[in-house]
């Protein structure tokens, strides 16, 4: 994991040296706003660094500064990276054509001669226009209704409303005014039940703690409970204090191991797979149901879906991959995942994954949606 961590700070940091020699290039000549540039560029490239280094020990107050700054500049950081490699490749082409042959040239003299300003400044307006509608797109989450049917019997239960989410990520971004309104959100819902794929807390619990936020959690208005599974940020936040704070909630939180809801039908949790070798097998917790009626199944990551269905799940509720969260992220992340995002059924299983209603770090959607998943279930 140290590895990890230190091969991605590096990328980050080279990816940033890349962004400050381009926009210094069109920085006024003169030592003053060279030195001013320098200065906050610093500051900007290394404020997520710093509040990620100092989420358990910095001032509250300071330290979500310092993560807007940071999370902020992550994303123009990585959008400047962008446009500015593709346009350097493009104006490259453009120099070797002027070299064969000057008439051949796709850019006009007038581009050429002042092409570092357009680069930079065009970038910098395009970039900001994106950010505002993806900040738009986060803050403001679809709700997305699925009708599936489950050819099993539930007891006496014929129908069940499910409002699925995952990947809320409370912490710092999503902080209890912001949550509320999310709250309110499901509660309208009229969910029978809620299950959550795991990521309720983001990466530190003393927000949480501070700002009581279990208190939020505990509006959540379901008859048949709030069910969870563990997320890869239950364990990064620290897997002991985010089993604390979870205690002061109503949550039903399943950590391999099943519930028999209503006398009508079972819910697995997995334990995420960063635990990993303390996560039990599949096939061993689908061992302790009765699998003539219907089983659902939460597992934050959305690996090896045969396996579900092979172990005769009727429905898989997951989140983690946020979609992606960025383009191109998203087209990253359909390479990974068989599911990247949405429904699919493969036999008997259905599958959802859901993008997650908040999300790590930049709080932007590009390409992307925060969601709160519904699903219609029949059973027949």
């Amino acid at each position: 994991m140290k590895i990890f961590f230190a091969i991605a700070i590096s990328i980050y940091l080279l990816f940033n040296s890349y962004v400050f020699v381009r926009i210094w290039q069109v920085i006024p000549a003169g030592f003053s706003y060279k030195l001013i540039y320098t200065i906050l560029y610093i500051l900007f490239s290394l404020s997520f660094i710093v509040a990620m280094a100092g989420r358990n020990t910095l001032p509250l107050g300071f330290l979500k500064i310092i993560y807007a700054i940071g999370t902020i500049w992550l994303a123009y950081m990585m959008y400047f990276f962008l446009f500015f490699l593709i346009t350097d490749v493009i104006n490259l082409f453009n120099h070797w054509i002027h070299l064969a042959n000057a008439e051949r040239c796709f850019f006009p003299e007038n581009i050429t001669t002042h092409f570092r300003q357009i680069q930079v400044y065009g970038s910098a307006v395009i970039i900001t226009v994106m950010l505002i509608a993806g900040y738009y797109k986060f803050t403001h989450p679809s709700v997305n209704t699925y009708d599936i049917k489950i050819n099993k019997k539930a007891g006496e239960r014929k129908e069940l409303r499910i409002v699925g989410l995952s990947d809320i990520h409370l912490g710092l971004l999503v902080d209890k005014n912001r949550f509320s309104r999310y709250v309110d959100k499901v509660n309208a819902l009229q969910p029978d039940i809620i299950l959550i794929a795991g990521d309720v807390i983001d990466n530190s619990t003393r927000l949480l703690n501070a700002e009581h936020l279990e208190d939020e959690i505990n509006r959540l208005q379901a008859p048949l409970g709030i069910y969870m599974c563990l997320g890869n940020h239950e364990y990064i936040s620290g897997i002991d204090n985010s089993l604390d704070f979870l205690k002061k909630t109503k949550i039903n939180l399943l950590i391999d191991s099943v519930a028999q809801v209503d006398s009508a039908f079972w819910i697995i949790g997995r334990n995420d797979r960063f635990a990993g070798k303390n996560r039990h097998s599949l096939s061993d917790l689908v061992a302790k149901i009765n699998p003539s009626e219907p089983v659902f199944l939460l597992d934050h990551q959305p690996f090896h879906l045969a396996e579900a269905e092979n172990a005769g799940v009727d429905f898989q509720f997951s989140g983690h991959t946020h979609n992606g969260q960025l383009w191109p992220g998203n087209l990253i992340a359909k390479r990974i995942y068989e599911v990247a995002h949405g429904y699919k059924q493969k036999g008997n299983l259905h599958v959802y994954v859901s993008s997650g209603l908040a999300l790590w770090g930049p709080p932007f959607r590009i390409g992307t949606e925060s969601e709160i998943a519904v699903f219609n279930i029949k059973f027949d």
